[in-house]
């Protein structure tokens, strides 16, 4: 705690002299003693005032998932500080919430298929939509598109998982999710696939000629004995970074399954990446915020959830990212080259076979959990 010193002043000379020349009278007595008294009440009230905490606000999502910049300019216009804790795949994020019982956060980045989990777990809040203005500038249907989101979610990003790879070390291309799960020998020990039971079992079955939300036993097995037949050929089930160290970059790993804007970070630093939407169709996914039923921060929270979505907040962020964003308003912001890039923004006749991956029925869940601990068992 910092005292204002001021407020109980060392006498300038002249003043001692005075004080001085007083001091033997009855007037100088009472005139040091109500000096003594007044500085003594100033320096107590100031050491016994309580500080005003600044605001703190604790958010739980993907790392490299936010520009800095809007984070420290955020802090600096709400006097508020924002702490950051991140996870390595969906199903971490889960296993983490239900540790600590949906605490310990603020706000929590979720993938459209939990949003429905989450509410029912009592994990979230129900959002207050006059405390975000600027929602109006969603486009319409991200609040339809799944269950629960229009009252508990607020979209942020969207996009597709397709195919990453080096094509000057596989000139000839992939185009097909059956060419990675039935890779060539030349591939053997050089492919990461995405530690996610329920999105490794989503493109398995689009390689199997299934919806990726099918939950019949045979096309589950289909599904299984695709991604275990894949097995030998993959270096581990992770999800690899967008550094200059990137195992893509590196030439350790030559295929990956990957989210489209994670792609465009990659391409940035090395030419040779490349990614694709495999023909039968890739995934789409969404990413929500939410705000935890747990916080005590919940007025900063919905705060912080229409800042972002300022318009031009929410340009910065998209093009920063390389991701597609819900929000309309940024569309004549944005550059020509995010604009026309087909990776972010692709056309209607290349998503006509891509799906979203949708929430699964406990049984179905418990099977596809199942397929996802049978290939991590040796391999991770």
């Amino acid at each position: 705690m910092i005292v204002n010193t001021n407020l109980c002043p060392i006498m300038n000379p002249a003043e001692n002299i005075r004080m001085n020349n007083l001091e033997d009278s009855k007037e100088g007595q009472f005139v040091k003693r109500l000096s003594f008294f007044i500085c003594t009440l100033t320096l107590i009230f100031n050491t016994s005032m309580p500080v005003m905490a600044q605001e703190s606000l604790k958010i739980y999502m993907w790392s490299e998932y936010m520009h800095p910049e809007i984070v420290t300019e955020f802090e600096q216009e709400f006097d508020a500080e924002i702490t950051f804790s991140y996870f390595h795949s969906d199903q971490a994020r889960d296993e983490e919430m239900a540790a600590i019982a949906g605490r310990g956060y603020d706000l929590i980045l979720i993938n459209s298929t939990q949003v429905e989990r989450y509410r029912n777990r009592g994990w979230l809040e129900a959002i207050d939509w006059a405390a975000i203005p600027n929602s109006r500038y969603f486009e319409p249907g991200w609040q339809d598109a799944f269950a629960d989101v229009g009252n508990y979610a607020v979209p942020y990003f969207w996009g597709t998982m397709g195919i990453a790879y080096r094509k000057d070390l596989i000139p000839e291309g992939i185009d097909s999710w059956l060419e990675l799960l039935k890779p060539d020998e030349a591939l053997r020990d050089k492919i990461v696939m995405i530690s996610d039971s329920r999105e490794l079992t989503a493109l398995a079955l689009k390689a199997a000629g299934h919806s990726a939300n099918s939950s019949e036993g045979g096309h589950l097995s289909d599904a299984r004995d695709l991604l275990l037949m894949q097995r030998p050929y993959v270096q581990q089930y992770a999800y690899p970074n967008i550094s200059e160290e990137s195992v893509l970059i590196t030439g350790d790993v030559w295929a990956a399954s990957m989210y489209n804007g994670d792609v465009m970070a990659l391409q940035s630093r090395d030419e040779n990446i490349a990614y694709t939407l495999p023909k039968e169709g890739g995934l789409i996914w969404v990413d929500y915020f939410s705000v935890a039923a747990a916080s005590n921060e919940k007025e900063l929270a919905h705060q912080f959830l229409n800042f972002i979505n300022r318009p031009e907040i929410a340009a910065l962020q998209a093009e920063w990212a390389s991701f597609a964003s819900p929000n309309t308003a940024t569309a004549e912001l944005m550059s020509a080259e995010y604009t026309n890039n087909p990776i972010i923004n692709p056309s209607e006749d290349i998503l006509k076979n891509s799906e979203f991956v949708r929430a699964m029925p406990p049984r179905v869940r418990k099977k596809i959990n199942n397929i996802g601990a049978e290939l991590f068992r040796e391999l991770r």
